[in-house]
């Protein structure tokens, strides 16, 4: 007997809700990668915008509208659109205002005006911050030339830089570079693919040290052949994974006498899965969200993961991670320090967010960095 009509509607309705579950399925799957890619690997072309009104200025003094981050203790940098200066100490709060230490380090200030906090602290390149005199460089890396700093020290120890993920770039590195040269360093600060002024990925995309390593690389034999014959490097948020990445798949490390890890991500796929915490993910999603973005943007997330592949380490390693982290937990850094054993120095930051220690604690910051280095070059 041939169906009726009413008796096919059952059939539809089952279809109709696999297709609708199908749907969300994939969608959720696809809108959760990207939401991967955003968070990891999405180069940050952005500019820093300046939305916090001047309300007083003078006598060492700046008032501003109140924000998380204006009232947020440290050493903070000012960007104006006339001048750059440096916050310091919280003076007063209201429930409108902040008023803390200031200096101006180049320009001026007017009431009124616009300007953005940043943890960057110092303006410019090393001569307008510091007054350090230094040569701007190119490397050749297997993408083409890349733009870089160096500092020329009376030593043939180098100390090279990676900086994070942030539109800064370069800047980054500023805070550090009074001690490390007082110490009488070599120090480049050096740029990776996708950076301003640099090649740009055929992907248009980072890649979490999986290639930025080979920038590095280039900038170690930049070096050599200056007549670098020992390097500290330093990693800072994802230049961290920058120098694991390497440490990993150099073919020689011997020169390497210790790295610094500073906010490190340590496990990005502990970070994917935050994510989805924080966007209610579905468990069902996750994991293939978490393979979609791995085939999408080429992320081998067991290859990241520097909490299994401690026992790999041969070399010293300062981690320097801040205890508000909002990036990756302190506790993931207490994992891989406990992981590396004998071979790691812990140092954490109760204060200290992401890609913020020194400016929440510039002594303490600068005394781990300069301690670990002249530990490491004394053991050679």
């Amino acid at each position: 007997m041939e169906p009726t009509e009413r008796s096919k509607w059952p059939a539809r309705i089952g279809a109709a809700a696999v297709a609708a579950l199908l749907l969300l399925v994939v969608g959720g799957t696809w809108t959760y990668s990207n939401q991967l890619r955003d968070e990891l690997v999405l180069i940050d072309d952005s500019e820093v915008v300046a939305d916090i009104e001047v309300v007083t200025v003078g006598s060492g003094r700046i008032t501003v509208a109140r924000t998380p981050l204006t009232e947020t203790e440290g050493i903070w940098g000012v960007a104006g659109p006339n001048g750059y200066g440096q916050a310091s100490v919280v003076i007063s709060t209201t429930d409108e205002v902040v008023e803390r230490g200031f200096r101006v380090l180049s320009g001026e200030f007017d009431v009124g005006e616009q300007v953005a906090f940043d943890p960057i602290a110092y303006p410019g390149d090393p001569l307008e911050a510091h007054g350090i005199e230094f040569r701007e460089v190119r490397f050749t890396g297997d993408l083409g030339v890349y733009p870089a700093w160096v500092i020329d020290g009376d030593r043939d120890a180098w100390v090279i830089i990676v900086h994070g993920a942030g539109p800064e770039q370069r800047a980054e590195a500023l805070r550090l570079l009074p001690g490390l040269v007082a110490q009488r360093l070599s120090v480049m600060v050096m740029t990776v693919r996708g950076d301003r002024g640099a090649p740009r990925p055929t992907t248009g995309l980072r890649a979490l040290g999986a290639t930025e390593w080979r920038d590095l690389a280039s900038a170690v034999e930049f070096g050599f052949n200056q007549d670098a014959t020992e390097y500290v490097l330093i990693g800072l948020d994802t230049g961290a994974s920058v120098v694991a990445n390497y440490l990993h798949r150099a073919d020689d490390i011997s020169a390497v006498r210790g790295v610094v890890y500073d906010s490190a991500l340590f496990d990005p796929e502990r970070i994917a899965d935050r994510v989805a915490e924080e966007l209610g993910v579905f468990a069902l999603l996750r994991g293939a969200g978490k393979l979609l973005a791995s085939i999408r943007f080429d992320i081998d997330w067991n290859e990241l993961d520097q909490i299994d592949r401690a026992p790999e380490y041969t070399v010293p390693v300062l981690v320097m991670h801040g205890e508000l982290d909002e990036v990756t937990d302190i506790e993931v850094a207490e994992e891989f320090v406990a992981e590396l054993g004998n071979l790691a120095r812990f140092v954490r930051f109760e204060t200290g967010r992401h890609g913020q220690l020194w400016n929440s604690d510039p002594s303490t910051y600068e005394d781990a960095l300069l301690g670990f280095i002249d530990t490491v070059r004394a053991a050679e």
